[in-house]
């Protein structure tokens, strides 16, 4: 009786860190193969370290822009502006609320997308969500490198007012530049583009290939999410930046 051989796994080995490391910089170019490799076992947790602490440095790096808006609500305040601190403290302080803020975000959407793709009938857990939402952070972590590469050519001084620090590369773009628009749907306009058109393939791909549903599916719950966090993110930073606009006496 003929014995069988053995089947060639395909599952490839895993080393901490450095294997999330690159999923997360393949994700953008070849997210299927990304997300397959996590159908038994996939892996949130140290991807989010990484992700935070890239996001924890891009957020220091644009802290000199950030106070400058400090500085013209206190001088528009008439109050005395403090000397700018770089100490340890602060940035701690900034590493903590940068993973705080990855992970609020991230469980925010993986429950939009564990909702909305339960609707059309997947079969997933909020866990294999969590790993679609991380994988897309590549691209978030591209378009605030090139915010960055933006705000440092123009220089802290040419900020004015606190739109001066938002760079965008959406629709909001095409509006006239003389076109009165609030900020929600400023805003709104701006979360549409051809970065986050990579990012919601990204997610469709993620959808389909951990949620086990069809592709027609998959970017029908990757759309719905999407509006949804859109609608939810430009509201409340319309809230943010009216309040902004309102210390300044914009």
């Amino acid at each position: 009786m003929a014995v069988p051989a053995p089947q060639a796994t395909s599952s490839t080995p895993y080393t901490p860190v450095l294997t999330d490391l690159w999923r997360l910089v393949r994700a953008p170019f070849t997210p299927k193969a990304v997300f397959e490799e996590q159908q038994e076992t996939p892996r949130f947790w140290t991807p989010w370290i990484i992700v935070s602490l890239v996001f924890a440095v891009l957020q220091i790096l644009q802290r000199p822009f950030q106070d400058r808006i400090r500085v013209l609500i206190l001088q528009h305040m008439g109050q005395p502006v403090p000397a700018a601190s770089i100490g340890l403290g602060r940035t701690l302080m900034g590493v903590v609320l940068g993973a705080l803020t990855v992970l609020i975000l991230a469980a925010l959407a993986g429950g939009i997308y564990y909702v909305v793709l339960l609707i059309f009938g997947g079969q997933t857990t909020f866990k294999k969500m969590l790993v679609v939402v991380i994988y897309g952070w590549p691209i978030a972590i591209l378009q605030q490198v090139l915010t960055v590469i933006v705000l440092t050519s123009r220089g802290a001084g040419s900020i004015q007012s606190v739109w001066d620090v938002q760079v965008s590369f959406g629709l909001d773009l095409l509006l006239p530049s003389d076109a009165a628009t609030g900020a929600f749907l400023r805003l709104f306009l701006a979360g549409i583009g051809p970065l986050a058109i990579w990012q919601l393939i990204i997610s469709a791909v993620g959808l389909k290939t951990l949620g086990k549903v069809s592709t027609g599916a998959a970017w029908s719950a990757a759309l719905i999410s999407f509006a949804i966090l859109l609608v939810a993110l430009a509201s409340l930073g319309a809230f943010g930046i009216n309040a902004a606009l309102k210390a300044m006496g914009g």
